[in-house]
């Protein structure tokens, strides 16, 4: 295994690489998933699929992936030049749009290697694995990625699906289209895989290399991509983190609620209890106060009938009512000169002011069952400014004026 590697990368990192080509003619993916672990970089699985909606089953949800392109739509080149970027493309590519198109150049001690594709294809092909939930970190060209294997190649010769690659002094000396159709099986530091994934074997390796040994323009679009994912990656954690800090929030704050909420009830129990004690005391209190208005009927019938109605009227009076007036046996209507004066027999007129509609209706009660009541009418009952209702009422007292 490749110990010597454990320290460019944290412990338990993983890297998914891909590649994008063609094989007779056909659309067609390779993929690799390198992983380290416990000091050393082991192979954790190759798969072979067809298209991006495929990847879901194989590629872990929400991974990074670095995607090589080596289908028709690369042009790779190789000229004996190794100047500046602008410099190679003029001799490799004359009159090249950097507009429209991305490059790769990987640098020898005396040539360079350069790839190039369009950039529309280029975001065309990111659209589609964004489509495919496949979060892609970084895109490549051609095989140039397979100067990660230098080291470990040396004076021999690797295939991958698309290119033949030789190496001399730990460096690339030639890329060259393979033309083998039978798939060869390697073993490099101990780590098998066959020629179709050898390219996504020096993708990953690159990865955790991180060598930065070939320049081009599409090294603004990976830090692009990048970028996103991270920010993505970061919301994600965020996100999670804020859901269940509001879960343990509610939790909590339902465990405060249930508690004050079986103390509301106990109160409410005990409020009950105490009503209808209250009830129980005002029933018993009518109880008395009719007893007491008997005994005290017996007691005044030496006086006269309206100290004796009014008597008992305010007795049942409540403290939230005022008597303004209490005239028994009003005029009929008003006295004038030369005329008789008319009064309403067995009649008692009652005005003041209320602040209890309830008590006031309880007082009414209570005065339509004296003995001596026939009837009670309300007169008028109105709310003034002030919250006070004034009332007026009548009684009709029993022709014969019992008290019993």
């Amino acid at each position: 295994m490749l110990e010597s590697l454990m320290s460019y990368r944290p412990f338990g990192k993983t890297v998914f690489a891909l590649e994008h080509t063609k094989q007779e003619g056909e659309s067609v993916i390779f993929g690799l998933e390198l992983v380290q672990k416990k000091g050393e970089l082991d192979i954790d699985q190759t798969f072979t699929v067809n298209h991006p909606d495929e990847l879901g089953e194989v590629v872990k949800s929400g991974k990074s992936v670095c995607l090589v392109i080596t289908d028709d739509q690369i042009l790779s080149k190789e000229v004996a030049n190794t100047a500046t970027d602008a410099e190679i493309l003029a001799e490799a590519f004359p009159n090249l749009n950097l507009n429209d198109f991305y490059y790769q150049i990987l640098r020898t001690a005396d040539k360079s290697f350069i790839s190039v594709c369009r950039t529309q294809y280029i975001a065309t092909l990111i659209q589609e694995y964004q489509k495919a939930t496949i979060k892609i970190t970084g895109i490549h060209l051609g095989g140039l990625k397979m100067a990660a294997l230098s080291v470990y190649a040396e004076g021999s010769t690797l295939h991958s699906n698309t290119t033949e690659v030789r190496f001399a002094n730990n460096e690339v000396t030639s890329i060259t289209k393979n033309n083998k159709t039978s798939v060869e099986q390697y073993t490099v530091e101990g780590l098998n895989f066959s020629s179709t994934h050898t390219l996504p074997l020096a993708i990953a390796l690159d990865e955790f290399l991180s060598t930065d040994a070939i320049s081009g323009n599409i090294a603004s679009k990976n830090q692009e991509l990048k970028k996103h994912y991270k920010e993505s990656l970061f919301f994600k954690n965020v996100l999670q983190i804020g859901v269940g800090f509001l879960l343990i929030t509610l939790l909590i704050n339902f465990f405060a609620f249930n508690s004050k909420y079986k103390n509301w009830q106990g109160l409410q129990e005990e409020l009950q209890v105490y009503t209808t004690q209250q009830e129980q005391i005002k029933s018993k209190q009518t109880d008395v106060n009719t007893k007491e208005a008997l005994v005290q009927s017996i007691l005044t019938t030496g006086f006269s009938k309206s100290s004796y109605y009014i008597d008992q009227v305010i007795q049942a009076l409540p403290s939230t009512a005022v008597l303004s007036s209490f005239t028994y046996q009003p005029l009929e209507k008003p006295i004038r000169k030369n005329k008789t004066i008319d009064l309403r027999a067995d009649v008692v007129s009652i005005t003041g002011k209320s602040i209890d509609k309830e008590e006031f209706t309880t007082w009414l009660r209570r005065v339509e069952g004296l003995s001596f009541v026939e009837t009670v009418t309300i007169v008028q009952y109105g709310l003034d400014k002030k919250n006070t209702s004034d009332f007026e009422v009548m009684l009709t007292i029993k022709s014969n004026g019992t008290t019993n």
